[in-house]
This record gives structure tokens, sequence and C-alpha cells, in this order.
């Protein structure tokens, strides 16, 4: 089974990566999987990593694992 993949992009202040929310898929017209398109405009997250907040573009946000959206321990 596939990880959890939520959309997310790079943190300005510690380039850890700030999610926004799962990836849905929708069935395309040949049977496979096709990634959903988030609509134009921006989000306003806070960082996981650093607790810095920000505004993203949604058309920049790209499909990322889960296990890249968790802090990791030291």
């Amino acid at each position: 089974m596939p990880d959890k993949m939520y959309w997310a992009a790079r943190c300005k202040s510690c380039s850890g990566m700030v999610g926004y929310r799962d990836v849905r898929y929708t069935l395309n017209m040949l049977g496979g999987d096709a990634e959903e398109k988030l609509p134009e405009g921006t989000v306003r997250r806070r960082c996981d990593h650093c607790g810095a907040i920000g505004n993203f573009d949604l058309r920049l946000l790209k499909p990322t694992p889960v296990k890249f959206l968790i802090p990791r321990m030291p």
C-alpha cells in the first residue's frame, strides 16, 4: 500500500515541508488514477517544524508522502 499523500510545499524559513491537505484521487476515463487539480489562490499555513506562518500559492503545492511532513525526532 502506498504512503498517504498530502499537498505540500517547502517552508521559506526552515525548508521543512508544510502540508495543506490529503491528495484525493479521481478515476480518469482510462480507468487509472488521476490527481486532482487544486484551485488558484493562496493558503496561509503554519510550519510544523519551525512554527513560521507563510502564504503558499495552491498551484505550487506538490503531492508529497506523509513521511516528509512529520518532523523527525532528534
